[in-house]
């Protein structure tokens, strides 16, 4: 598995609200994972380094990841403060050739194979906002040469051309030749940061994952 990440801070801000994690599980699964804090700034990266150190903590110690995250959800709530963020996971399982993915008011991800480009999405809500399970979970079979993209809202946001936002990326990717994380990454930034002329409004991450079978 080939992973590459890119970011860049909103126009004026000293620290970025997103928080990225890549972790390996004790059952030898890999986890990926961005948070984006609601606002911008140092408050927002409370939010997202909280939620990621929680989800990071909790599975390390062996929870189950459901109860792991409405653990967080709850600790969110309970701090009685509008403390809100994103939650966008991906589980992968490499023996078994399958990704799990897990959101909380996070954006499309986008799986690239050649030209053809599959998004999922979910209308669930940030953690941290309502009590209860607010999750959205899908899973998908890994296909040699599956390119994976996480992304958070500064990225999807970007572009002010298309009313469906998540379309940009989407023909974006499809134009994009190369297979290399690194300069994928890269391409899908830059561009995000030039459809506003330079001006960054919010916050950027973007993560990107290769899998390719071994003969």
């Amino acid at each position: 598995m080939a992973f590459a990440t890119e970011e860049s801070t909103k126009n004026k801000s000293e620290v970025s609200g997103d928080s990225m994690l890549n972790i390996r599980l004790k059952d030898g699964k890999y986890l990926v994972a961005i948070s984006d804090g609601m606002g911008t700034g140092t408050e927002a990266k409370k939010s997202s380094t909280q939620v990621m150190k929680m989800l990071e903590n909790l599975l390390l110690s062996g929870f189950d990841k459901n109860i792991s995250l409405e653990l967080i959800n709850q600790a969110l709530i309970n701090q009685n403060k509008e403390t809100f963020a994103t939650l966008d996971i991906a589980i992968i399982d490499l023996y078994l050739g399958n990704i799990e993915f897990i959101k909380s008011g996070a954006c499309p991800t986008y799986i690239k194979n050649n030209r053809k480009i599959q998004i999922i999405k979910s209308n669930s809500l940030p953690t941290g906002m309502v009590d209860g399970n607010q999750l959205e979970t899908f899973d998908k079979d890994i296909i040699s040469g599956d390119i994976m993209l996480m992304c958070s809202d500064g990225i999807l946001d970007a572009n002010i051309e298309y009313k469906n936002k998540e379309l940009w990326i989407k023909y974006l990717l499809e134009d994009i030749e190369t297979n290399n994380t690194r300069k994928i990454a890269n391409l899908v930034l830059n561009e995000a940061i030039d459809n506003n002329f330079g001006n960054i409004k919010d916050d950027m991450s973007v993560m990107v994952c290769k899998f390719v079978k071994k003969d």
